[in-house]
């Protein structure tokens, strides 16, 4: 008798564990967007130098106020980039 969980579908090989399944880079001199099926939930900042993050209820962090290498487990929307830093976003 199959198994009642995969009788009508195989079975996933990849499983996504963890808190974070995925992860983009934005580097110096750019602006990215994370809406909808591509949003962030949570950053690291490799360098805070000319980093802005907005939070999707349009607060605005500046790199200032951050930590290098610190996980913030905040949802992102939109990160702009000056000259010189780089953001890690996770998504779920």
């Amino acid at each position: 008798m199959a198994d009642a969980g995969t009788m009508f579908r195989t079975a996933p090989t990849t499983r996504r564990l963890g808190d974070y399944n995925g992860i983009t880079r934005v580097g110096p001199s750019t602006t990215a967007h994370f809406t909808g099926s591509y949003s962030g939930a949570g950053f690291i900042c490799e360098n805070v130098s000319n980093v802005v993050i907005t939070t999707p209820g349009g607060s605005a962090i500046p790199g200032t106020a951050l930590t290098a290498k610190t996980l913030y487990p905040i949802g992102v929307e939109k990160v702009v980039i000056g000259s010189n830093g780089i953001v890690h976003v996770l998504k779920k």
